[in-house]
């Protein structure tokens, strides 16, 4: 089986051919091209010409080598290399050779001058070699004659013999393919590059979105129970200091916890390896996050069904669901507020509802970076989210989240 395959990173100039399992490296296969089309070269006019002296011999060797050698180091230098075999090319047209094999080593290099230079300048190198081919053919047929060096039949491809109108537009149509070949494989890996830098940008976005709708609900739930908790501890400092020392404390705990996720967060930005940091919250997570809406002085009743073994990313997103939710209440429903976050599973599906009865203490406005950071959540896991005011004047939010049952038995 032969797979002509190509590496990774578009525009690299290399080719590689893999004869069953074995892969064969680019500057092998110019090796054996160059020595083929040298052979032909060399071959093809020795063999079918009558009466050639011992130099004339030589000279038929020298172009051949011209013709083919330089194809060994086409992929490093193709300029240069295409410059030579086209010289020789026409060396070989104008001394009456056989033009099968120059004209194949002239498409091959031009084929890696497409693929290597801008569009501009290999359509230059297309147009040269085709105007030299011609003008060589043209001498050669009318002004050297045809038995100028070789006494066989002028312009041979193997033993058939064509007219030098045919062996000319054999000619062109074997190096436009060869051109047509180096561009259409330059195009095909621009278009590659630009696919990849499109995903790696994609890539950057999402993650740039992730970050920040971990840092917006690690630090919107935490600064609106601080900020509570402080306004309480300015309050009642002179009147009731021992309530407002239990709100300094709550400050305390949730700062640090706050932190922590903070920490979480930025580790994994300057870290490219293994972070050992804590894991990222879950379910068991949410009595904690409850008890910290409760210390601001929301009364929250909680309700968890049975719920089955889950991959840690539903539960952070449940979890973010959740926190983003009870940080709503803080900040919106006038004191003392109620809610209930019920949190069920049911064929496959994860239903979260986090419902108050409270009025909301400033108007409701358009959604803000919360709402849509949940719906963004609930999306990554092909669910929905639903948010809303309620008649009694509350507001509730709705989310289903899709899993697969991570158990053992699942």
């Amino acid at each position: 089986m032969i797979d002509v395959s190509e590496p990774a990173g578009a525009g690299s100039g290399v080719v590689r051919l893999r004869f069953g399992a074995r892969t064969w490296h680019p500057t092998v296969t110019d090796v054996l091209a160059a020595v083929v089309i040298t052979m032909l070269a060399a071959f093809l006019t020795l063999g079918t010409a009558i009466g050639l002296s011992s130099g004339t011999a030589v000279v038929v060797w020298l172009v051949a080598f011209g013709v083919g050698l330089p194809l060994t180091v086409r992929r490093r230098w193709p300029v240069p290399a295409f410059g030579v075999v086209v010289a020789s090319a026409v060396a070989a047209e104008l001394l009456g050779m056989s033009s099968a094999a120059p004209v194949l080593a002239v498409a091959v290099a031009l084929s890696s001058v497409a693929l290597s230079v801008r569009p501009r300048r290999s359509a230059i190198a297309l147009g040269a070699a085709l105007l030299g081919v011609a003008l060589a053919a043209v001498l050669s047929a009318t002004v050297l004659g045809p038995q100028f060096l070789v006494a066989a039949p002028h312009l041979t491809w193997f033993n058939f013999q064509l007219d030098p109108v045919s062996s000319l537009g054999f000619s062109w149509f074997t190096i436009g393919a060869g051109w047509a070949l180096g561009r259409s494989t330059r195009a095909h890996r621009d278009y590659a590059a630009q696919i990849a830098e499109h995903h790696a940008q994609q890539a950057v976005s999402k993650e740039r979105l992730r970050i920040a709708r971990e840092m917006h609900d690690v630090v919107a739930h935490s600064m609106g129970v601080i900020v509570m908790k402080a306004a309480v501890a300015n309050h009642v400092s002179d009147t009731r200091p021992k309530e407002g020392r239990e709100a300094l404390r709550v400050i305390e705990s949730v700062s640090r916890t706050a932190l922590a996720d903070i920490q979480r967060v930025l580790g994994s930005l300057r870290s490219e390896g293994e972070v050992d940091l804590a894991p990222s919250p879950g379910l068991d997570e949410l009595p904690k996050l409850i008890e910290n809406a409760r210390l601001a002085d929301v009364q929250v009743e909680f309700d968890r069904g049975t719920i089955p073994a889950l991959s840690s990313a539903v539960q952070l997103s449940a979890y973010r669901i959740v926190q983003e939710a009870l940080t709503n209440v803080i900040k919106h429903v006038a004191a003392p507020a109620r809610c209930t976050v019920r949190i069920t599973a049911d064929s496959g599906e994860l239903h979260l509802a986090v419902i108050d009865d409270g009025a909301p203490c400033r108007p409701a406005g358009e959604p803000g970076h919360g709402l849509i950071g949940m719906r963004e959540r609930a999306a990554l896991h092909h669910g929905t989210l639903v948010a809303g005011q309620l008649a009694n004047g509350g507001f509730a939010v709705h989310a289903r989240l899709p899993y697969q049952d991570e158990s053992p038995h699942g």
